[in-house]
């Protein structure tokens, strides 16, 4: 997509999306709009009673807005752009019980964007999209509590999914809840099983997540099955319920994936696997993320703790801080059951590795795997006592207690994952490489800042950069 320089109010100019289709829009210091507003109170799936609306123009700063589990998805078309501005809420209405209660088979909208969406929160005026009933959404207080009868992995609508020849994706300051409803049984793309939170599968599309919250998911949360994405400085919580990444990097697909929280993921939290039969080959970034007691859902042996290479994916991974995961980076080699990683091409170090018990510090080195030790690492081969090296978290129990329950420690609550003076962890990073930059720096249509590498381990720096929430 062209750059746009925000140079007065009211500036109007001409922008191709990236599917190169023109459309007039008009931008502001304040607030970028395209086309017309949509009415506050509009139920985006469905104008005077019909179904599958087709949406486009611009959401209005602070108004609300409602998905109808009676009706289909929302649609933006290929040549459309739909603008979601600061402090916009969209709830996700419908029956709570009964045959057609919300989440159940063709009763979880989602957004289908086969032209552009830009979802630009800010930190003062974020974006929320969540079930309206408060009955039906999982509550803080409960914490920890069972992920059998706790609502985050419902999955109460479609979530947002990109066609193939989809425009750009856009998400800035959003928070995301409750994603992974059923596909309809018409859907081309896994009809009646859960869909991904985030989908994308046009190469030639951008995908940006940046500073955004994402709770609560059935399955996978992002998948880039296509396109170049950024995804920075967000929170991953309760993500999937017996399978799913927090990002599942495929095929076509091509970015950074830094200065990320994922606490309570039940797969890896970021995969690279090459799956899909698309150019260019998936191939992730990954550096200065915190990732905490993710892995303890995954139903397939062996899989899921925290980062994958396998199936042909390549990739970077540095500075990665893992507390009390089920497993340590995984590197999937000749003879993994779950295919070869591009090993010539995956390079990582700089592994900082916490563990409370003996079950997973024998597997900082997944059995299976053919990782090994590297320059920097912390605590980097299987033979660590439990307990050693605390990163030393601002407010975050560490060690954990002898009684916790790691598949019931998913939850974000109220912990500060910042990094008290005098941590291992600062200082001990890498920063010998870039970020990819694959996706423009811009305000609206690309990322806001292409976030290098950081000098203290981790998503959150003692410098206050990193991650911001």
């Amino acid at each position: 997509m062209k750059k746009t320089t925000l140079a007065t109010i009211g500036l109007t100019a001409v922008l191709f999306a990236c599917n190169k289709s023109n459309q007039s829009v008009n931008v502001s210091q304040q607030q970028f709009t395209s086309g017309s507003y949509v009415d506050a109170g509009d139920t985006l799936n469905s104008k005077l009673g019909s179904s599958n609306r087709a949406i486009k123009g611009t959401l209005k700063s602070g108004e609300t807005y409602y998905l109808s589990s009676d009706h289909g998805d929302a649609t933006i078309n290929s040549g459309d752009t739909l603008v979601i501005q600061s402090g916009v809420t969209i709830y996700i209405v419908g029956p709570s019980t009964g045959p057609t209660a919300i989440g159940t088979q063709d009763h979880a909208p989602g957004l289908i964007v086969n032209g552009t969406l830009l979802s630009l929160g800010t930190k003062t005026q974020p974006i929320l999209v969540t079930v309206q009933d408060p009955t039906l959404r999982s509550d803080p207080s409960k914490d920890p509590q069972n992920p059998s009868t706790d609502p985050a992995f419902k999955g109460y609508w479609g979530g947002i999914q990109g066609g193939t020849g989809s425009g750009d994706i856009i998400l800035k300051w959003t928070r995301l809840e409750y994603m992974g409803g059923l596909a309809p049984l018409s859907s081309p793309v896994r009809p009646g099983a859960q869909r991904y939170a985030v989908f994308v599968s046009n190469p030639s599309c951008h995908l940006v997540v940046e500073n955004c919250w994402l709770y609560g998911t059935a399955n996978d949360c992002l998948r880039p099955a296509g396109g170049s994405y950024e995804i920075f400085g967000n929170t991953f919580e309760k993500v999937g319920f017996s399978a799913g990444e927090c990002v599942n990097v495929k095929s076509g697909s091509r970015g950074d994936i830094a200065y990320n929280l994922v606490i309570g993921g039940t797969g890896n939290a970021f995969k690279s696997a090459n799956a899909g039969g698309l150019s260019p080959q998936a191939d992730m970034n990954c550096y200065n993320n915190t990732i905490v007691t993710t892995g303890y859902r995954q139903l397939k042996v062996g899989e899921g703790g925290s980062l994958d290479f396998e199936n042909g994916g390549r990739g970077n991974c540095y500075n990665n801080l893992l507390v009390n995961c089920r497993f340590g980076l995984g590197v999937a080699g000749a003879g993994s059951s779950a295919g070869s990683a591009d090993l010539a091409n995956v390079h990582y170090g700089y592994t900082y590795n916490y563990a409370d018990a003996d079950s997973l510090t024998t597997q900082f080195l997944p059995s299976g795997y053919v990782t090994q030790p590297q320059s920097g690492d912390i605590n980097g081969g299987n033979a660590t006592t439990p307990g050693a090296n605390n990163p030393m978290l601002v407010n975050y129990p560490l060690p954990a207690s002898a009684t916790i329950n790691f598949i019931e420690a998913d939850y974000a609550g109220s912990f500060d994952f910042h990094l008290k003076s005098g941590s291992p962890a600062i200082g001990k990073a890498y920063t010998q490489f870039s970020a990819y930059g694959v996706v423009p720096v811009d305000p609206t249509f690309g990322v806001t800042a292409l976030l290098q590498p950081g000098k203290d381990i981790g998503a959150f720096q003692s410098d206050g950069t990193g991650n911001q929430h």
